[in-house]
């Protein structure tokens, strides 16, 4: 009768994990060149009326900006490729984990201590040896086509293990038996249960606000539960040896006519060209010592036109990629064209911030672009997603934010200020680039998002100087009126009185302020602040019906006082 083999304490288990058809290699020469990726990319627009499209895209980004079609020139598209070297690179390393060996029969020989780290040791080493095993795994790796290599991009694949079941020192309290008290934490004091250690005169704790912790009897230790006070479990070693994966991408285009290669490229500028490109399936593949790495070639066909933009004297690239032409490599085309604006903006806030011409002139600037006025009507709701935000977190109302006085505000209300203003510049910069679809560099943008920020509270005011004028026109007015009554009090004259004070009123308010005028133009930017409409006529409205009921009341008065007192 044949006797049952005994379990042997070391389990094998080798397993190659990636699969592939096997097919014909291709000359080094071919894959080096890259020919047929570059064969299949121009294949891809062959047909594609390009030339029409990149005027279109490119008319489109200058109508936005609001540039005259007589002020630029496109020269004609060329064609070239973006060249792509992917590279795939596998590390091999052994490593061990530990897990419960579960119920063991009395068959199986359980190695000790010594016995289990001298097995890690041993089989680590003669897994990293090269073997048919790995060389079998690299073979594959060789031979497998460009999509299912890069789906293993950032995975771990084990390719060859070994096992065996043994004592280990218990992880959880090193060997040392004792683990530290959840309950106190290893403190071996807990908070008084009956005063909270809030009363001086507890007779639980004396007044301490501490008592010794029950459960480690003030020790701090108990006998650790993961190994029952043993010191060491019986697990199942498993050495594993896996390769990680991680990838890694180059690419370099260079504009024909243009001697500057371009090596470096953003996110979205890159997902574009690899969705564009078409790669050989043959690697270049290349062993190291525990490791492999394959590249692939690719190629992405690229347009491009040379645009002359009228008053400067150097030209922008504009580049655009695969068959769909979406733009990459995007010029800071903004940072020219809305320079004028820009400089208008800043004069504006720092020389003629209470100059009502000029405000209107600004105005006039930033309506006239489609993209500044997108952007100038968020900064509104921007600012009171912000304030709501930051108020539920300092728990202050919305409305103390937004209508605190400057010269009242605390460090609580600075900190708070501080924050949002930071945050909409944030906002209201990306708003900015979106808005001009990447065409604007990041440092104009957060310049212009800035003074935009700044230039819409002015916008509120109609004069500074109103109170003023009017309290002295109103005051003159009404002194005027008053000594023509006294001397012809008669009914024609409190109607010529009347009729002055509002010729006198109507001029105030033009020639103060030139409200219409300064109102029809803000009004074409139709945004807000701090809730209200931009700009706020009330304040005109409410002098000139100062000035107007002041005349006629002051006009009756006299009049009735010196034709019923005999005056």
């Amino acid at each position: 009768m044949q006797q049952p083999e005994k379990q042997n304490p070391v389990k094998k288990e080798n397993k190659a994990v990636v699969s592939s058809d096997t097919r014909s290699a291709t000359s080094a020469e071919a894959v080096a060149d890259g020919s047929k990726a570059r064969e299949a990319a121009a294949l891809e627009v062959k047909n594609v009326d390009f030339a029409r499209k990149l005027n279109s895209i490119v008319s489109a980004i200058f109508s936005r900006c609001g540039v005259p079609i007589a002020d630029f020139t496109v020269s004609e598209p060329l064609s070239f490729f973006a060249k792509v070297n992917y590279n795939l690179t596998w590390n091999f390393k052994c490593r061990a984990s530990d897990k419960p060996a579960g119920k063991i029969s009395d068959e199986t020989h359980v190695l000790s201590q010594s016995g289990l780290d001298e097995f890690t040791q041993k089989n680590s080493k003669e897994l990293e040896k090269e073997s048919d095993i790995t060389k079998a795994y690299i073979k594959r790796l060789a031979e497998a086509k460009f999509s299912e290599l890069t789906a293993l991009a950032g995975q771990i694949m084990a390719f060859n293990r070994i096992s065996a079941i043994g004592r280990a020192r218990c992880k959880k309290c090193h060997g040392s038996k004792m683990a530290m008290c959840e309950v106190c934490s290893g403190k071996g004091v807990i908070t008084c249960p009956s005063c909270q250690g809030l009363s001086d005169s507890c007779s639980m704790c004396n007044g301490t606000g501490f008592i010794n912790c029950d459960t480690c009897d003030g020790t701090g230790k108990v006998v650790c539960r993961d190994c029952k006070g043993m010191g060491e479990l019986v697990v199942e070693r498993e050495i594993i040896y896996d390769s990680e994966c991680s990838k890694d991408i180059e690419i370099s285009l260079s504009v024909p006519g243009s001697d500057k290669t371009i090596t470096s490229f953003s996110k979205e500028d890159e997902k574009i060209i690899l969705e564009a490109a078409n790669f050989d399936d043959q690697s270049l593949g290349s062993e190291s010592s525990h490791g492999y790495k394959a590249t692939f070639l690719g190629y992405a066909p690229c347009f491009a036109v040379r645009v002359n933009l009228k008053g400067e004297t150097t030209p922008f690239d504009f580049i655009l990629c695969g068959k769909s032409l979406k733009p990459i490599c995007k010029p800071p085309l903004l940072d020219v064209v809305f320079k004028e604006e820009s400089n208008i903006l800043s004069s504006t806030l720092n020389i003629g911030s209470d100059d009502v011409d000029e405000k209107i002139v600004c105005v006039k600037a930033l309506a006239g672009k489609a993209i500044l006025a997108k952007t100038i009507r968020s900064i509104e709701n921007y600012e009171l997603d912000i304030i709501k935000k930051e108020a539920a977190k300092q728990g202050v109302t919305v409305e103390s934010i937004i209508w605190e006085n400057k010269n009242d505000l605390n460090s609580k209300a600075r900190l708070i200020k501080s924050t949002v203003r930071e945050q909409l510049i944030d906002n209201v910069s990306l708003e900015l680039m979106t808005n001009a679809q990447g065409f604007i560099s990041k440092e104009f943008s957060r310049y212009f998002a800035k003074n935009l920020i700044d230039f819409v509270p002015l916008l509120m005011m109609l004069n500074p100087n109103t109170q003023t004028v009017w309290t002295s026109v109103s005051l003159a007015v009404w002194l005027v009126n008053s000594l023509a009554v006294y001397f012809v009090p008669t009914i024609a004259c409190i109607f010529l009185c009347i009729g002055l004070s509002i010729a006198v009123c109507a001029f105030t308010s033009i020639t103060l302020t030139k409200n219409w005028t300064y109102y029809s133009a803000v009004s074409s930017l139709r945004i807000r602040h701090k809730m209200r409409k931009v700009p706020n006529l009330t304040s005109e409205a409410i002098h000139s019906v100062r000035l107007l009921f002041g005349t006629i009341l002051i006009n009756v008065v006299l009049f009735v006082l010196y034709n019923y007192r005999g005056w």
